[in-house]
């Protein structure tokens, strides 16, 4: 780990020192998103948090009326909820692609839009016509489309999603401990090697500082310090290899 830190500017060579230094290659190794990326997934989200709350906008909007608020006229407020059912209808579709897409495993959050969204639907269902005879407002339809189509995929997301009860996604498993031999130890000095001449000198440097203070806080021993200050640049991956054998 000492060695894969101190060598971070060449993801290449850390990679060869044994298991930690192929992982902190990987994560060496992975590029920052550009803004443009990070600001499209940021439009994503808010168009998921938007999606999501459409239904409960929706059907608000239908009974919005209480001592600080008052009621919205059915003019504006069917208008206003078929638009929200719509894009709740959208969310829902675009959430069961993803989710299966993703290998269909049992999610309590997919569930639970689909029980959000037929839930909401119902409501809408009954308070859109209800509001409408009550302002007098000719109810069409096509308003109410977006409506049922909201509470079909709904239920229909919430049901599929419970048949997957018992399919959980599986556990990653830690590998097992690979074994160090002379060949990867050969293999981590001659990639050490290559790194510019005074760039590894200075590195070596700050590696052997390095464990001489570990050695002063008593994390090391004498005979466990002589050994690493004498392993090759690279090589100290084998050290531990070595320990955890002896051990």
């Amino acid at each position: 780990m000492l060695e894969a830190v101190a060598c971070q500017a060449h993801p290449d060579v850390v990679s060869t020192f044994g298991a930690d230094g192929e992982a902190i290659a990987a994560l060496l190794g992975r590029r920052t998103g550009s803004p443009a990326r990070r600001g499209l997934a940021g439009v994503g989200i808010l168009l998921a948090v938007i999606g999501l709350l459409a239904p409960i906008a929706g059907v608000a909007v239908l009974g919005a009326e209480s001592y600080l608020i008052d009621r919205v006229p059915a003019e504006t407020a069917v208008p206003i909820a078929a638009v929200l059912f719509a894009v709740a209808a959208l969310t829902v579709v675009i959430a069961g692609i993803a989710w299966w897409r993703s290998g269909a495993f049992w999610s309590g959050t997919i569930c639970g839009v689909g029980v959000i969204s037929a839930i909401c639907g119902v409501f809408a269902s009954i308070s859109m016509p209800t509001v409408s005879g009550r302002d007098g407002y000719p109810l069409s339809t096509a308003m109410q489309i977006p409506v049922w189509i909201t509470l079909a995929l709904g239920v229909l997301l919430a049901l599929v999603t419970l048949t997957r009860f018992r399919k959980r996604e599986p556990e990653e498993q830690a590998p097992a401990a690979a074994v160090t031999t002379v060949g990867d130890r050969h293999a981590a000095e001659q990639a050490a090697l290559r790194i510019p001449a005074a760039e590894r000198a200075t590195i070596l440097a700050d590696r052997d500082a390095a464990l001489r203070v570990l050695a002063e806080r008593e994390l090391l021993d004498g005979d466990t310090l002589e050994r690493a200050l004498a392993a090759p640049l690279g090589t100290l991956f084998t050290l531990d290899a070595t320990g955890r054998t002896s051990a």
